[in-house]
């Protein structure tokens, strides 16, 4: 069951979102973010301890969400936001996607997993053990399943794609990149992270496309 967390809309929320400083949302993930590096268990996270993080009241996070669950849910939301944006033409509804499409979204993914690992990591390990994780863990990758199942499919009619790349592949590639991600992004670094980024790479663009002939 997909959950969908909208926070109450405020002035002082609109005013955040319009101007440059960090809005409370943003520096609660980066909070939450900090504290998970340190060792801090996401389960055990608790109000107070995030707000001092982030060097705001209590009061101020009460006046956007109603509790912990409520902005975690926002959270996942944001994530997911940042690796659709991430993934550029391919998950953006791209009516004539290419092969350099995938290239280039997997390369942006791969960043944004770097940007998020220890939050990604953490709602990936707690949504075995906690269904409301399970749930939001469901929901990110229902509508990243949803957007890799438009690209392949507009591939199809564009006569790009192989006979074999259907709704199936383009939801087994999505798990594939998020859980392969998911584990190495954490843990390499540099040039070893960007090789196995393009490994992966190489993987989807086959499973999805046709063999170019070489010129000539």
């Amino acid at each position: 069951m997909a959950i969908s967390i909208t926070p109450r809309s405020t002035r002082r929320t609109r005013d955040k979102h319009g101007g440059k400083k960090a809005t409370v949302e943003e520096r609660l993930l980066a909070a939450m973010e900090r504290l998970l590096e340190r060792g801090q268990k996401f389960g055990g996270l608790t109000v107070e301890q995030l707000t001092s993080e982030a060097g705001m009241s209590r009061g101020t996070f009460y006046l956007h969400f109603k509790d912990k669950g409520e902005l975690v849910a926002r959270l996942m939301s944001v994530v997911t936001d940042e690796i659709v944006q991430s993934a550029g033409a391919w998950l953006a509804y791209a009516e004539k996607p290419q092969r350099k499409d995938i290239e280039a979204a997997l390369m942006g993914v791969s960043e944004a997993f770097k940007k998020h690992r220890t939050i990604i990591a953490a709602l990936n390990d707690t949504a075995m053990s906690d269904p409301t994780v399970e749930a939001l863990y469901l929901d990110m990758m229902a509508t990243i399943c949803a957007r890799c199942r438009h690209s392949v499919n507009a591939a199809r009619r564009d006569g790009v794609a192989r006979p074999e790349a259907n709704n199936d592949v383009a939801d087994a590639l999505s798990w594939i990149v998020m859980l392969y991600f998911g584990r190495f992004a954490p843990i390499r670094e540099g040039a070893e992270f960007k090789r196995l980024a393009r490994a992966l790479t190489h993987i989807c663009a086959t499973a999805v496309f046709l063999d170019i002939p070489d010129a000539g």
